[in-house]
């Protein structure tokens, strides 16, 4: 097996009768890399866990300096991250398999160009933050930092003129989807007939929205390719951290259940929450000294749950493990074989269903999606890889 082949999550599908009967999924492959960091200096290790971990960068960085220095800045970062994924979700992945418009084409429509350069924007403020990427000069020496929200006017104004249709507090109250506007009015328009609810898991993990909260590590069950909370396979992810806040995503998944187009919805309530919640800071910094000992460090990232397990002695790394969103995920039983399992298929060979259900549970890796239709392969998508 290729290297290639470890950073790719395998799905299985299996389509009779019009709709997907079982599917497999691998897991994980690449799980235990944390080994490599073994011996590594813990006060410089924030330069390399993003290097190797550019998938969420920022997150993976926040978990690693959280038990060790105040986080406000590391957290602005981690927001903008975040931000700027969600944005160029569903104009990546949804509206171009919606709507037959070149408007909304990827990556060439002008709608994406758009979303473009907003995200360079974002990416402007996160190297005036940081530093050039992956932003963690303000680590390395002294650094005044200074954040003013108006910076944000640009992206702000995208996101109420265009994506919304609407300003972000009112979205935020939004508790119907007739009452959406914007794009993702269009969205949920094209979006809604197409795919079906109440596929999917009902177990959900949090571990604190996007950076304080609480878990029972001890809960985790940790099989390598597959992975179990509280004796459970879990979803995490956007749905489950609207479900925390958002009066829409809990009204219509109490009433229906999960689906995709709830997730996508879920993924601009974390945008727009985001957002709003997003403060200005002045502050200085200095260079990053680890506190020795071992620690249970955790985050809310783009795709979910992030958890980090190591420890430090002697100012080295002598133990490290990482629980990936993809490992919960990715999991065999777990929620991407859930969320397919019993979904009308119209055409196999062009499964638009199943490719939107899978970019709803975004992985941190690409997913190869294998079509079967009377056990012979009609089809194989990839699916995710790009935000």
């Amino acid at each position: 097996m290729s290297l290639y082949d470890l950073e790719i999550i395998d799905l299985d599908v299996y389509v009779s009768e019009g709709k997907i009967v079982r599917a497999r999924c691998s897991g994980n492959k690449i799980r235990g890399f944390e080994k490599s960091f073994i011996g590594k200096d813990a006060n410089t290790f924030y330069e390399i866990i993003p290097r190797i971990l550019a998938t969420c960068s920022q997150s993976h960085v926040y978990v690693y300096i959280k038990p060790h220095i105040n986080t406000k800045v590391t957290e602005l970062l981690m927001a903008l991250e975040i931000v700027d994924s969600h944005l160029k979700h569903p104009y990546a992945y949804w509206f171009p398999h919606l709507i037959k418009n070149e408007e909304y084409s990827f990556p060439s429509g002008s709608k994406f160009k758009k979303v473009s350069l907003i995200s360079r924007r974002i990416k402007e403020i996160m190297e005036k933050i940081g530093g050039k990427w992956p932003h963690t000069d303000y680590l390395r020496k002294e650094k005044e930092i200074k954040f003013n929200k108006e910076e944000l006017k640009d992206v702000i104004n995208f996101v109420e003129s265009e994506v919304l249709g609407m300003n972000i507090e009112d979205f935020l109250n939004v508790k119907r989807l007739e009452e959406l506007r914007g794009d993702l009015k269009l969205l949920v328009e094209k979006g809604i007939d197409a795919l079906s609810w109440g596929f999917g898991l009902r177990d959900y993990l949090v571990v604190g929205y996007p950076f304080n909260g609480s878990f029972d590590f001890g809960k985790i069950e940790d099989k390598g390719i597959e992975v179990m909370y509280n004796n459970k396979k879990v979803e995490v992810g956007p749905l489950a951290q609207a479900l925390t806040f958002d009066e829409l995503i809990k009204t219509y998944f109490n009433k229906y259940g999960p689906s995709p187009l709830l997730r996508e919805i879920a993924r601009i309530k974390i945008l727009a929450k985001l957002l709003s919640d997003i403060k200005e800071i002045d502050i200085h910094t200095g260079t990053f000294v680890a506190n020795e000992g071992e620690f249970i460090s955790f985050a809310e990232s783009i795709r979910g749950s992030l958890i980090h397990n190591y420890e430090i002695e002697g100012g080295k790394i002598i133990k490290y493990k990482i629980v990936q969103p993809t490992t919960f995920i990715a999991s065999p039983g777990g929620a991407l074989e859930s969320a397919v399992v019993g979904l009308p298929i119209r055409n196999p060979k062009e499964p638009i269903e199943l490719s939107l259900t899978v970019s709803s549970l975004d992985t941190c890796f690409i997913t190869r999606v294998n079509v079967f239709e009377n056990e012979k392969i009609v089809t194989t998508k990839r699916i995710g890889g790009f935000c």
